[in-house]
């Protein structure tokens, strides 16, 4: 265990006030701002990225994009993520122990994110210091700058396990799998190890927040145990014993780890998930790749984490509520992004192809 255990770490309700009843109420306000159905109606029907802005300034965005001399999908889209990232630091600011913890869980996942964008492009030989500049700002962190310096994968090891908050994530052990592997492999070891450390922490914080996270956290490890699974079919280098390596040790989807480790096409999935009808039934409507970049799957796991997250905010005196509200604030932001690129490319055919959220 990496994390560090602070006493009394299961609130009681009155005890929940007093330490982090503000926060919630913050949290409970940002959550009414977020787009309802009615907003990406209106903002649907634009013809320009002007008419956008002037939809969006009648909604809690307000004047964000008052100072922006012109108007691009990419500029929509850093102004509203900068409202997000914003709002999130103040949070923190302002978070006693052990909410300030959850909150730094939060945005190690966006950190392994820019980590490996990073070393993907190493790998590839671009110029990293321009994909820092794209990196995700709640995933900043200090000495990340130093990734742009390093020469080889070796040296972006020690500085990932030895200088970042991601070093709990690694094991020196590990570092083979870092050199030799595919960045799907180091990604998906990256993510079992942080989604396993976040379980455990939710479970020494106890009561509703353990309740709640369980089952998010549950569903995120089953939906990395299924798209890994797809990923990889037919991928002679990735043994059996090294894909179910992969594979967080959490979720519904736990005990029959080793069957989906064997699986290597959509037929055999669907008969390892015969039991699991949720999940079978995402994987059974799946189809191509749309023009984001985004399998069917992919989109029908969105959803239904969507409708998790939403749950979450529907309830009180928990940590849930923050990991929720980021989760649907970032889906809310590439909403923005998908509906600005149909504009600006006349696309109005697909603009509706949004994941919903309130």
């Amino acid at each position: 265990i990496f994390f560090r255990v602070f006493p009394s770490m299961s609130r009681s309700f009155l005890s929940f006030n007093i330490h982090d009843g503000a926060q919630e109420a913050i949290v409970h306000g940002y959550k009414n701002g977020i787009l309802r159905s009615e907003d990406y109606t209106n903002i649907s029907q634009c013809d320009t990225l002007e008419d956008m802005k002037l939809h969006l300034a009648g909604t809690d965005y307000g004047n964000f994009l008052q100072n922006e001399a012109s108007l691009s999908s990419k500029v929509i889209t850093e102004r509203a993520l900068d409202r997000l990232v914003t709002e999130f630091n103040e949070l923190r600011s302002g978070a006693d122990q052990p909410l300030a913890q959850f909150l730094d869980f939060i945005t190690y996942e966006f950190m392994i994110a820019n980590v490996l964008k990073l070393i993907s492009g190493a790998r590839s030989g671009r110029e990293t210091l321009d994909l820092l500049y794209k990196c995700h700002p709640l995933g900043l962190f200090e000495g990340i700058g130093a990734l742009t310096a390093a020469t080889s994968p070796d040296d972006m090891y020690e500085i990932v396990l030895i200088d970042s908050p991601l070093g709990q994530f690694f094991q020196r052990t590990e570092k083979k799998d870092f050199d030799e592997f595919s960045m799907e492999y180091i990604r998906s070891l990256l993510c079992k190890n942080y989604y396993e450390h976040f379980y455990d922490f939710c479970r020494e914080l106890g009561g509703e927040t353990w309740e709640v996270m369980s089952q998010i956290l549950d569903f995120e490890a089953d939906r990395s145990v299924i798209t890994l699974t797809r990923n990889t079919y037919g991928v002679k280098e990735l043994q059996k014993e090294d894909r179910k390596k992969l594979f967080p040790g959490l979720g519904k989807l736990v005990d029959i780890h080793d069957d989906l480790a064997a699986c290597e096409d959509d037929d055999a999935l669907k008969e390892k998930l015969r039991n699991f009808p949720e999940f079978l039934e995402l994987v059974e409507a799946t189809g191509g790749v749309d023009e984001a970049g985004l399998t069917n799957l992919e989109n029908r796991f969105m959803s239904a984490a969507a409708q998790l997250h939403k749950d979450s905010l529907a309830r009180q005196f928990h940590y849930g509520i923050f990991y929720s509200w980021v989760k649907l604030r970032e889906l809310e932001v590439n909403n923005l992004m998908w509906i600005s690129e149909c504009i600006l490319q006349n696309m109005k055919h697909r603009i509706n192809e949004y994941i919903p959220i309130y």
